[in-house]
């Protein structure tokens, strides 16, 4: 059956793997669609689109205008012309142009002969059908008399669509060609500074060896302000190496050097324990002792997953906190403490072990220590792990300052160094976990860590 099922973790992997690259990639995109060059490029074009809408619409204005107006107002007083020249010469002929014909109805004398469409109209203006186009036709009346003039804009309007569009057509283009050359020198002038941040965004973190970019590579103008700024950043990036590199070193050398006298130490402790056997200070020793190896292991797990990703186990929860529950019997029996774990339900992880492990003693030791007489107990549930005692409590002002370091609660007579609550936020951010902490001064506190569903398993 073992063998059956082993081929469903390379499957989950690269399932993992996968989503892991296609959400990398919809970054990348997302940052390409949001860089300068890009709402540079977007700027310029919604400007071009935004000009040619607005010169469309002035022209097309500009021709209603000159029809609703100035054809209107004209043939207005092309009509109070003829009125006045026909009241002084009565046989004075009707306009007959190439663009304007006039007719005249006169019921007293010979009068023009005037088409069925026309004979229905009210005085003013009309478009009405006549030989498959649509003049406009103004009609006045003085009296029995009724004037028809019928203005044909069709030469008009190709006239105005000549030497309207040709302009127009022109200013587009100088428009079109200027934003084109704006926007081409400004990508020019921001292409340095797109791959600057790009280089920097990309740059990998894991090893000091690849964490220095190489800026030679980017193309800038002497003593331009790009020039200055890589510059900048090039002194930066060296000093910061260097303190990358220092701390590590010191990691590597805390851990040789801590961890040797500890050693020491806890090798003369068996010596002691078996000559002198229940001695509460021996006990105290032993205790203090290992407060400070898993300190000093916790501040170096800490130190690595700064730069390396910690690998991830098949975690059965409940196993690994009734072990802890078992290996810190003894000192809250000391502390005259009940120690309890509650399973609600089957809790399994995919996490790394050693850090769950850190957390959860850290918060299991913080209230054994904090609580001198009752109980503290750890709830395992579906989603979550609850660590709940009956101390003292936390007033809310005092909360927040235990969540940095080196800080540390009223009330504690086994000392410390301030350093658990600070230890488990910074662990739980690392590994996306949500941290909880409530607390009422008399009522106790409980600390409630939840997991989220891609690292449960079956979700």
């Amino acid at each position: 059956m073992t063998q059956q099922a082993a081929p469903q973790p390379p499957l989950r992997d690269r399932l993992k793997r996968a989503a892991g690259r296609s959400v990398r990639e919809d970054a990348m995109a997302s940052r390409r669609r949001s860089g300068v060059q890009y709402r540079l490029a977007r700027f310029y074009l919604t400007q071009v689109v935004l000009i040619s809408l607005t010169t469309v619409l002035g022209v097309m204005a500009t021709a209603k205008i000159i029809e609703h107006v100035l054809v209107k107002q004209a043939l207005m007083l092309e009509a109070q012309h003829f009125w006045q020249l026909y009241d002084r010469q009565p046989d004075f002929p009707r306009p007959n142009t190439r663009h304007l014909l006039g007719l005249l109805d006169d019921p007293a004398h010979a009068h023009d002969r005037i088409p069925d469409a026309f004979l229905n109209l009210e005085p003013g203006f009309h478009r009405v059908p006549l030989g498959g186009d649509q003049p406009i036709v103004y009609l006045e009346r003085r009296g029995d008399l009724t004037l028809y003039l019928i203005f044909d804009e069709r030469r008009v309007s190709a006239l105005a669509l000549v030497f309207g569009v040709a302009p127009l057509a022109g200013v587009l283009l100088v428009i079109y060609l200027m934003s084109f050359l704006t926007w081409r020198k400004s990508r020019q002038l921001m292409s340095p500074l797109v791959q600057l941040a790009e280089m920097l965004r990309d740059v990998p973190l894991r090893e000091t060896g690849t964490a220095r970019p190489d800026f030679a590579s980017i193309e800038t103008e002497a003593d331009s302000e790009v020039a200055v700024l890589v510059s900048a950043l090039e002194a930066y990036s060296d000093r910061l190496l260097d303190f990358v590199v220092r701390e590590r070193q010191f990691s590597r050398d805390a851990s040789h050097e801590l961890r040797t006298p500890l050693a020491v130490i806890r090798a003369n402790l068996e010596l002691l324990s078996e000559r002198y056997p229940g001695t509460p200070s021996v006990r105290r020793i032993e205790d203090t002792v290992g407060d400070m190896e898993a300190l000093i292991e916790t501040l170096l797990l800490l130190a690595r997953s700064e730069y390396k990703a910690l690998p991830s186990d098949h975690l059965i929860v409940n196993d690994l906190v009734l072990n802890l529950v078992e290996r810190l019997q003894p000192l809250a029996q000391r502390k005259a403490v009940t120690l309890d774990c509650t399973q609600r339900a089957m809790l399994t992880l995919e996490v790394p072990e050693q850090v769950l492990s850190i957390v959860l003693t850290n918060l299991v030791r913080n209230a054994i220590n904090y609580t001198n007489s009752g109980s503290v107990e750890v709830i395992i549930g579906e989603q979550e792990i609850l660590v709940r005692d009956t101390g003292p409590g936390i007033n809310p002002e005092e909360l927040e300052r235990l969540l940095r370091p080196f800080e540390r609660g009223q009330g504690n007579a086994e000392g410390g160094h301030g350093l658990g609550l600070a230890i488990v936020q910074r662990l739980c951010e690392h590994c996306r976990w949500e941290l909880e902490v409530a607390s009422q001064p008399g009522q106790g506190t409980q600390v409630r860590i939840s997991f989220p569903g891609w690292q449960r398993r079956g979700e």
